[in-house]
């Protein structure tokens, strides 16, 4: 009987060890890339130079705007600079199209007004 409720103790004693690391990793402010591993992953992944980064909020999840200059070569978009959103978690670019049957809808994600510097 004492064996049963030592092991049921120590099985009680872990499941509220893993609730508290999941607690506390849901509880963890900020998002999971800082601005500098997103810019290394960026320029490791596309042919850019990263010129900005900026926290945002895309469909309500923390997200970053990215905006980047293409490298320079003998092509027509040579040098061109563009801003991109990123989920700050994965570094992963979000759509700013959302498709439905009717259409499309903006996904609020960014500003995505003129050139603004």
């Amino acid at each position: 009987m004492l064996g049963k409720l030592k092991i049921a103790g120590l099985a009680l004693l872990g499941f509220l060890f893993v609730v508290g690391l999941v607690v506390t990793n849901s509880a963890r402010a900020g998002p999971k890339l800082s601005p500098d591993e997103l810019k290394q992953q960026v320029e490791q992944t596309y042919p850019v130079q990263v010129l900005g980064i900026r926290a945002v909020k895309a469909d309500g999840k923390a997200a970053y705007a990215v905006t980047v200059m293409i490298r320079g070569g003998d092509f027509n978009d040579a040098f061109q600079v563009n801003t991109f959103i990123v989920d700050a978690d994965t570094g992963v670019p979000i759509s700013v199209f959302r498709h439905l049957a009717s259409g499309y809808v903006l996904s609020g994600g960014g500003d995505r007004g003129t050139n603004r510097q």
